[in-house]
């Protein structure tokens, strides 16, 4: 049988040399643009249920977006093929061969890697795979137990498949090929056209010939946040995070608002009046315990519209204090809530403050001022402390007591994330009986957090990760009111606040649409203020607000300054503007009294909004976000 593909001998090679190492390259980036829409496909497959909603139409449109960012990462990975073919005179065949050969195998291993990390990633944070999941690698263990909620059997072959193919694909559609089309020749016929070609890679690099080079926003034209975000390049997306992610020395958002419009119009809301606050406290030096829920959703608490039957003990202690029911998360993470919480921080979408300890340690932070006015503070975490840059944190802040993973018997690890929350809350109790008075005391929970390995029999029966999310927070919730009910019969209660805040919001649980389809949804939370420290009961603060607010309104509340926490604002005072800012990706979410809206500055326009939502909060939101952006590259 006649040979389809004979081999040329080298000397035969003449002016086609060029043309067929061509042919070659050509191959070889069909190949990678085939292989990258193969891992977009996966990618809507493996979230079948939001590519059921967005329509044919919709898909059609994010798979012709995105071939162009396929095509750029294409070309990426033709820069080092293509040098090497125009120095293939140099080299013998068979070494040139097994060069390409194992870089296109750890390209394929590193492509099907992020994939399968990043389709999980997705539906735990609603963003793609992007350099900030770095940090928290710094931390294998508790990333380890993070994952033990996801279906790991099912990802590990996933990416076995995902690589198998890539291997068998290369090698039957390119590798074969290459004793025919790649090797040898004349280094003077060969070199020049092909290192030519190199450098004209760099017009799809940048996606073309217009003035801005390609970028994320190229792929969005939707109103559906999934659609835009499916049509990236998973792998395009993760170098280039690693460009830009790392702390600019500019202001991305500078050219959205002056900078004199800016501060007049933030200025503007910002300012309060404390005479007129609206006291909650009997008194002035309460004990303070601030109790911070990992991932406390409002939509598992039902008097905030949330599911029913998750959090009974928090909807009844509700009726004993005070319930802020129009609280949003500064952005998606614990350590954009923490700082969010505790310094007044909003949340960057692209710059989390605490992986940044010298920045962190300049923030304004209630341990120090309330340490200033005589208190004794102390930390309380199951975790492990160094977590996301915790412990830094919390160092420079002045913590009188921190205490993590390694103050508890390893007999009350439940979790792989550190001892459960019931065994932490229990610790703060022990211990408070022989603090200073008056004590400012934080916890933050960690049970509701992947894996959800709680110590008690499910309620929910299932085995599904939001069943599984589910009996997680009805344990806290459970240890959150045995915690209270005991702390009552302390001989502090009666001169003691206690705040639950959550740290953020969470995807779990998928409700239908409306409530589940506004990415506002993600970032609405809880905030109770309970104890005997407290002039009234069962009432229900409306005021829109975020956890920045959260500082300058209890130091109101104390009778104390709070200008140092600048980006927020006393909530309890009668001249408050009401709103909330959230970051997120590479936009914001806006919310007062006439609406909420989500603005993406890939798209420049809103995403989603509710009917009352105006172009007045798009641009309250960029003016907040410049400022805030700059007084961070200022820190």
């Amino acid at each position: 049988m006649r040979d389809p593909h004979p081999r040329i001998p080298l000397a035969a090679w003449a002016p086609g040399e060029p043309l067929l190492k061509l042919r070659f390259l050509l191959r070889y980036a069909l190949f990678w643009f085939l292989l990258f829409t193969l891992l977009r496909v996966v990618f809507l497959a493996y979230h079948a249920p939001e590519t059921n909603q967005i329509g044919a139409a919709t898909i059609a449109g994010l798979l012709l977006r995105g071939a162009r960012m396929d095509a750029s990462a294409t070309a990426y990975l033709l820069v080092i093929p293509t040098i090497l073919l125009a120095l293939a005179p140099l080299f013998p065949p068979r070494a040139l061969r097994a060069v390409l050969r194992a870089y296109s195998r750890l390209a394929i291993a590193i492509a099907a890697l992020l994939a399968t990390v990043d389709v999980e990633l997705f539906a735990k944070w609603g963003a793609r795979i992007d350099a900030t999941l770095l940090p928290y690698l710094r931390t294998p263990r508790e990333a380890a137990a993070s994952a033990e909620s996801s279906p790991v059997a099912l990802l590990a072959l996933l990416l076995l498949i995902l690589i198998a193919f890539g291997v068998w694909a290369y090698h039957r559609f390119v590798d074969r090929h290459f004793e025919n089309e790649a090797p040898g020749g004349r280094l003077l016929r060969t070199a020049p056209p092909l290192l030519l070609g190199c450098t004209l890679l760099l017009v799809p690099i940048r996606g073309g010939l217009q003035w801005t080079p390609l970028n994320p926003s190229s792929t969005y034209f939707s109103h559906s946040d999934f659609a835009n975000q499916a049509g990236l390049n998973v792998a395009w997306n993760f170098l280039h995070s690693l460009t830009i992610k790392d702390y600019r020395t500019t202001n991305p958002y500078a050219s959205a608002i002056t900078e004199s419009d800016a501060r007049q119009l933030v200025d503007s809301l910002l300012h309060t009046t404390d005479s007129t606050t609206r006291q909650l406290l009997r008194m002035k030096q309460p004990n303070v315990i601030l109790i911070i829920w990992e991932s406390g959703t409002a939509k598992i608490i039902q008097r905030l519209g949330g599911l029913a039957g998750i959090t009974p003990h928090f909807d009844s202690l509700s009726h004993t204090g005070v319930l802020f029911d129009a609280m949003y998360a500064s952005g998606n993470r614990s350590a954009k809530g923490l700082a969010a919480i505790l310094s007044g921080w909003p949340a960057q979408s692209d710059a989390p403050i605490l992986s940044s300890p010298a920045r962190a340690a300049r923030l304004p932070g209630l341990a120090e001022d309330l340490s200033a006015d005589g208190y004794h503070t102390s930390f309380y975490y199951g975790g492990e402390l160094e977590f996301a840059d915790f412990k830094s944190y919390l160092v420079a802040h002045g913590f009188d007591r921190i205490i993590g993973e390694q103050d508890f018997d390893r007999r009350d690890w439940g979790s792989k994330w550190g001892a459960h929350d019931h065994v932490v809350l229990g610790r703060l109790l022990s211990d408070s009986r022989a603090f200073r008075r008056p004590f400012f005391a934080t916890l933050f929970t960690l049970s509701s957090h992947e894996p959800y390995d709680v110590p008690m029999q499910p309620v929910i029966a299932g085995n599904s990760e939001q069943v599984h999310f589910l009996n997680a927070h009805i344990y806290t919730d459970r240890s959150l009111g045995n915690f209270v009910a005991a702390a009552s019969r302390e001989t502090w209660w009666d001169s003691t606040l206690v705040i639950i805040i959550a740290d953020h919001g969470h995807p779990l649980p998928k409700l239908p649409p409306p409530q589940g389809e506004q990415a506002s949804e993600l970032y609405h939370i809880p905030m109770l203020w309970l104890g005997g420290a407290l002039a009234v009961r069962d009432t229900v603060i409306t005021v829109v607000g975020s956890q920045v607010d959260v500082a300058p309104t209890l130091l109101a509340q104390l009778g104390r300054p709070h200008a140092q926490y600048k980006w927020g604002k006393n909530l309890l005072a009668a001249d408050v503007q009401p709103f909330a800012f959230f970051g997120y990706l590479d936009g914001f979410g806006w919310v007062d009294a006439r609406g909420r809206l989500v603005y993406s500055y890939n798209s420049r326009e809103v995403m989603q909004r509710t009917p009352g939502a105006d172009e007045q909060q798009v641009r309250a939101g960029e003016a907040y976000q410049r400022l805030t952006y700059q007084d961070f590259l200022g820190r």
